[in-house]
């Protein structure tokens, strides 16, 4: 039996080299999907590699169902998987760069009581060249806006229950031949499902952020529905990750309104990491408005008041302003849900 092809989007430069057999004909292959063109047709790749690209791999451009455009210019995408499932990535432009929030997963099984991709449960983890493919997508339609520099493992899903998929995407963007993503401006967000899926990032090309939420174990428990391990566990692991890389932590909190945002809950946050030599950064979330979520965002006052808490302890801290929602396009608001798959298509 012929094995199947593999798929382009997912190959790495020592992978499409061998494949293509020829690292000039793999670099130009590389650079034509960093363009966002399709390297079968680009009249920049000779007629005689897009024929042996043809015959040797498979090139499934993720279709476009739709898009949404923010009135603060964010950009959201729904595209259409090979088997009728769907994701959604976000092009968030800023003065002179866009960052591209990136799914691992078609729907997320963490259980995030303030997230809507949490009411889609977890229907399939996405394939590495899937997860490229959102990339590839969103340079091929980002017309009108600044360069795309920035890459943040933050749309649907948790990336640390997809971890092959998610590394090998890693290595692809961030190969200099190729998408050529700088690893300081990759970042990997995760709730930290337990201290030994956070130890598997040490050596992963990017940065960590940990979405806390809340410092209290019973009350961040309450938020994250699946958390199984200590909070002191899960932050000590990713702290140690850090150390590892020799690089900064970010901590995210999505500030939810009489829930997490007390002063004595800023307290005990400064608290937990008040201990560890690795630089730690905070960026403070209010929440975003999701339908039949049972919480609601913090005033403006009480978010700087955490914030300045914060602050206080030494900590550098960004109140960060949302972004899309008056397209469903921010944190917290991915999801597809009235979507159906091809209940007969078959995928990896």
């Amino acid at each position: 039996m012929t094995a199947p092809r593999p798929h382009l989007l997912g190959l790495d430069d020592a992978e499409l080299t061998q494949l293509l057999q020829g690292p000039g004909r793999a670099l130009m292959v590389l650079k034509s999907l960093a363009e966002g063109h399709d390297p079968r047709s680009d009249p920049k790749v000779p007629k005689s590699l897009q024929v042996k690209v043809r015959a040797r791999t498979q090139h499934t451009p993720l279709e476009e169902i739709s898009r949404a455009e923010a009135s603060d210019g964010t950009r959201k995408l729904l595209l259409r998987l090979h088997d009728g499932h769907a994701v959604e990535c976000v092009l968030i432009p800023e003065r002179d760069r866009t960052t591209l929030c990136v799914s691992s997963q078609v729907g997320c099984r963490r259980g995030c009581g303030f997230c809507l991709t949490a009411t889609m449960g977890l229907k399939r983890n996405l394939e590495a060249w899937e997860i490229t493919g959102q990339v590839h997508a969103a340079l091929s339609r980002q017309e009108g806006l600044p360069p795309l520099r920035n890459l943040v493992f933050m749309g649907m899903g948790e990336p640390l229950d997809n971890p092959v998929a998610v590394q090998a995407a890693l290595s692809v963007l961030t190969n200099s031949r190729g998408y050529g993503f700088g690893a300081r401006h990759v970042t990997v967000s995760t709730v930290a499902p337990s201290p030994a899926a956070v130890h598997r990032t040490r050596d992963w090309p990017g940065r960590l952020a940990l979405s806390l939420h809340a410092a209290d174990d019973a009350l961040r428990r309450s938020l994250i529905a699946t958390q199984r391990f200590d909070t002191e566990a899960l932050v000590a692991a990713t702290l140690e990750v850090c150390s590892h890389r020799r690089q900064p932590l970010f901590v995210e909190i999505t500030l939810l309104d009489g829930v997490n945002d007390g002063v004595h809950h800023a307290r005990q946050t400064a608290d937990l990491f008040a201990s560890t030599d690795v630089e730690v950064r905070f960026n403070l979330l209010p929440m975003n408005p999701v339908a039949g979520r049972p919480y609601g965002a913090s005033p403006q006052a009480v978010a700087e008041a955490y914030a300045e808490v914060l602050r206080s302890h030494g900590f550098f801290t960004q109140l960060r302003r949302a972004r899309g929602q008056d397209a469903r396009a921010a944190c917290g608001q991915l999801a597809v849900l009235n979507l159906a798959p091809d209940p007969g298509a078959a995928y990896l």
